[in-house]
């Protein structure tokens, strides 16, 4: 089974169910607060509001399209998040999409690998690492309408908004460890950092 969660058609991850869920999963009960300066986050765990910011790592998938590069493939990460604020809007990830998706429109096939290039390249407030090398991780927003249950493309999170924080990146095949620390350009100082195993893999 595969889905198209982002980048238009191309990223296709398996595991249709996560993004059925929505982004209600991050609305429940939560089992922490993340007021610190650092804080470390693993698949399932939750954080209730981290400098008005709630998130969730909720899963990551293997996307099937594979890179030109020999010897890697791409993932995705889905982190749910919401905006807890009243009147602050939070830029998370690129900020030019429109200006990527019409530079690098895909499909077609050959425009994969430079469209996930110049995200990256425009994701500057996340750093990825796998295996202690470092890898490009290119990231984006994926609103929640509730009302229509239905997800569209944003560069912003709205005040009281919710929905995925999805990131894309490119490892090596048989990688064992991914760490992403995501530098919110809305606080100063502070970091929050998702580590991850190849056992964390979501599988159809």
């Amino acid at each position: 089974m595969s889905n198209p969660i982002s980048r238009r058609t191309f990223l296709k991850c398996t595991g249709a169910s996560a993004v059925a869920l929505g982004a209600a999963g991050l609305l429940g009960g939560c089992q922490q607060s993340g007021g610190d300066t650092i804080v470390d986050v693993k698949v399932g765990d939750k954080v209730s509001n981290w400098n008005g910011l709630g998130v969730m790592l909720t899963s990551l998938f293997r996307i099937d399209t594979a890179p030109a590069q020999e010897g890697y493939e791409y993932i995705a990460v889905l982190v749910t998040v919401v905006n807890r604020t009243k009147n602050q809007t939070f830029n998370i990830g690129a900020q030019n999409l429109a200006e990527i998706n019409a530079a690098y429109p895909v499909p077609p096939q050959e425009n994969v690998d430079a469209n996930f290039h110049a995200l990256a390249a425009a994701s500057t407030d996340f750093a990825a690492s796998c295996d202690g090398q470092g890898v490009e991780c290119g990231a984006n927003i994926s609103l929640y309408n509730s009302n229509s249950q239905t997800f569209s493309e944003s560069t912003n999170l709205p005040p009281q908004g919710s929905g995925y924080l999805q990131l894309m990146l490119m490892v090596p095949k048989g990688w064992q460890n991914l760490q992403i620390t995501y530098m919110p350009t809305f606080v100063a100082d502070k970091t929050i950092t998702f580590n991850m195993t190849a056992a964390d893999m979501t599988r159809a």
